[in-house]
């Protein structure tokens, strides 16, 4: 019970430090959000009000993803960036089971299955020893494979043309489920 409760602390801490942003319009989407998920597995629908999304000067953001408890999905299934911007994605792996290894990869194509199938296939022929990270033009950026209680990281320049951009994560069997929208702004 404790875990849950400094996952909902900090959760709660992450869409605090969203007030500094409300000149953007995201203390709107912050206030609208409510409380912390009661759900023991940490489920909860996410949205880029719920990423933590940070800036850290300089014209720098950090973005923080989660999985879903014990699930193939994010639990932030969206976050918006700035176009042409510094991004530190941060993944906190917060599964508790083994088999719950995830990894994060940005892609520089629209949200869509097939692409989301050519990378995610892509990424298991490219196998454990490339952290299932294809060498495909697609990929923009990408973590490392996280295993339960990891934190990786990746910086990269978001795009410079507004737009929706896909994620997914490329462990084996993964990416049919584990997959999300970069909106550029």
């Amino acid at each position: 019970m404790t875990n849950e409760q400094d996952v909902s602390r900090r959760d709660f801490l992450q869409r605090l430090s969203m007030v500094g942003f409300a000149g953007l319009g995201v203390g709107s989407l912050v206030s609208a959000c409510g409380g912390g998920s009661g759900d023991a597995d940490g489920s909860s629908s996410g949205s880029a009000s719920e990423s933590s999304a940070q800036s850290t000067g300089g014209g720098s953001q950090t973005v923080t993803l989660h999985p879903q408890g014990n699930q193939m999905k994010y639990k932030e299934t969206e976050f918006t960036v700035p176009a042409d911007t510094e991004i530190e994605l941060v993944f906190e792996n917060t599964a508790s089971s083994p088999s719950m290894q995830h990894n994060v990869l940005i892609m520089n194509e629209p949200p869509e299955q097939d692409i989301f199938k050519e990378v995610g296939q892509a990424g298991v022929q490219a196998g454990a020893s490339n952290e299932y990270v294809p060498d495909h033009s697609a990929v923009l950026a990408a973590t490392d494979i996280s295993k339960p209680g990891e934190t990786v990281s990746v910086t990269f320049t978001s795009p410079s043309e507004p737009g929706e951009y896909g994620y997914v994560c490329t462990y084996p069997g993964h990416w049919a489920t584990m997959q999300g929208t970069m909106i550029v702004e």
